[in-house]
C-alpha cells in the first residue's frame, strides 16, 4: 500500500512574533470510512506544541494552510498549495481496494501484469467491491 504524507505548513505573526508552523501529515491515520478530513490546523498547532485553547490557536485557525510535497495516491489531491480530501478519500479507498484485489489475484493469475489490463482490474474491482456491498454471510 503507498504511504501518504502530506506537507502543511502556516505562517502566522503574534503579539510581534513570526512563527513557522511546518508538518509533514502522515494522511493514512485520518483515511476512515467517516470521510471526514482531520482538523489540519489542530494538528499543526499539536506539532508545534500549541495550546488548542489559547489565543495563539484562535489566531493559526484563521490563517491558510499551505500543502505541498504529498506521497502516494495524495499527490493527486494536491494542488496550487490546498489539498482536496475529498478527492484524496476517494482515492485511498479506490487503492485499498485494488491491493485488497491484488493480494488476491496475483498469486492466482501470475502471468497476468494486472495494472497493465484495465478490463481485467475494473472486472476484479468490481466482484471484490459486490462482495464488500454483500457483507459478511450473505
Amino acid at each position: 500500500m503507498n504511504h501518504n504524507t502530506v506537507r502543511a505548513r502556516l505562517s502566522l505573526s503574534f503579539k510581534g512574533e513570526t512563527r513557522e508552523l511546518d508538518s509533514v501529515i502522515d494522511l493514512d491515520r485520518y483515511l476512515g470510512e467517516s470521510g471526514e478530513a482531520p482538523d489540519f490546523h489542530r494538528l499543526l498547532a499539536q506539532a508545534a506544541g500549541i495550546d488548542p485553547y489559547s489565543y495563539l490557536y484562535e489566531s493559526l485557525e484563521s490563517h491558510e494552510i499551505e500543502f505541498s510535497d504529498a506521497t502516494g495516491v495524495a499527490a493527486r489531491s494536491c494542488r496550487d498549495g490546498g489539498f482536496d480530501w475529498a478527492q484524496f478519500a476517494q482515492d485511498g479507498r479506490a487503492d485499498r481496494d485494488w491491493q485488497a484485489v491484488r493480494a488476491v489475484a496475483e498469486p492466482l493469475l501470475a502471468a497476468h501484469d494486472l495494472d497493465a489490463e484495465p478490463q481485467l482490474k475494473a472486472a476484479l474491482l468490481a466482484v471484490y467491491r459486490a462482495g464488500k456491498a454483500l457483507g459478511p454471510g450473505e
